[in-house]
């Protein structure tokens, strides 16, 4: 792997500046990039691309003419309880590989009507400008990840797509893998998305919102507008001007 952002392992660290505990999550197949998210109970979570071959990404209805690399390196995400001082357990796993629709080959498993499945990630789609990772690997290009305790779910959010999607965190490893399960009965699918609606078929380029945003999180429940979503909106091919601003997105909230 070869990408901006590209990291490979965690270490911690203590205030005089000795390892106290380190993991390496990279391999030929696997690999840690951008943010981890610390949990309350002590575990981590770590954004990581995966490897998949071009036949592979065809077998899923990627369009061949848009694997400029010869491969595709989707997201993952897996939860780690660390041991000792140089080794951790899995404890909890979640693939964007199983979560994906296109509309191209109606012989692959996960053919469909994009825009009747906003929970899905379209494996066609390439992101607008900024950023535009096009028929690369790394087409997805995400680059932040977030906990929120009270609703057990996570944010990640793709500079490359110019969106962010919401996950269930409550879910088992192999609900994660389904469309069912967890306290939202989606199992691993997208349960809010925002930013692009060009993204699955719900919009044009001028209803897009993102221009190649970072560090998409809740605002802490401690603290005004708790709950909503913050984040640092780059700017770059903004309609009205190349200019950067801070997002705050109040989020509907199903009771």
């Amino acid at each position: 792997f070869e990408g901006g952002g590209i990291g490979g392992g965690l270490e911690k660290i203590d205030w005089n500046g000795n390892v106290v505990w380190s993991y390496l999550y990279n391999s030929e197949s696997y690999h840690q990039h951008h943010d981890i998210e610390p949990l309350p109970n002590g575990n981590i979570l770590i954004l990581a691309w995966e490897y998949k071959t071009a036949e592979e990404a065809v077998e899923q209805g990627r369009n061949p003419n848009l694997l400029e690399d010869n491969e595709l390196w989707p997201e993952h995400i897996i939860e780690i309880e660390p041991v000792g001082n140089n080794d951790a357990n899995i404890v909890w796993e979640w693939y964007l590989w199983d979560h994906l629709i296109q509309d191209i080959d109606s012989l692959a498993p996960n053919y469909g009507v994009v825009a009747d499945h906003p929970e899905l990630l379209n494996i066609n789609y390439l992101g607008p400008g900024v950023n535009n990772a096009g028929g690369k690997a790394d087409w997805i290009h995400a680059n932040s990840i977030d906990y929120n305790e009270e609703l057990d779910q996570i944010v990640i959010g793709s500079r490359a797509l110019s969106e962010f999607w919401i996950i269930d965190h409550s879910t088992t490893t192999e609900e994660a893998a389904s469309h069912e399960g967890g306290n939202a009965g989606m199992g691993g699918d997208i349960l809010y998305r925002w930013g692009n609606p060009a993204a699955y078929d719900r919009g044009t380029i001028e209803d897009r919102l993102l221009f190649g945003q970072h560090d998409v999180q809740w605002i802490d429940s401690n603290l005004p507008g708790s709950d909503n979503i913050l984040l640092f909106n780059n700017g770059k091919n903004r309609p009205s001007g190349d200019y950067s601003s801070i997002d705050e997105i109040i989020v509907p909230i199903d009771g």
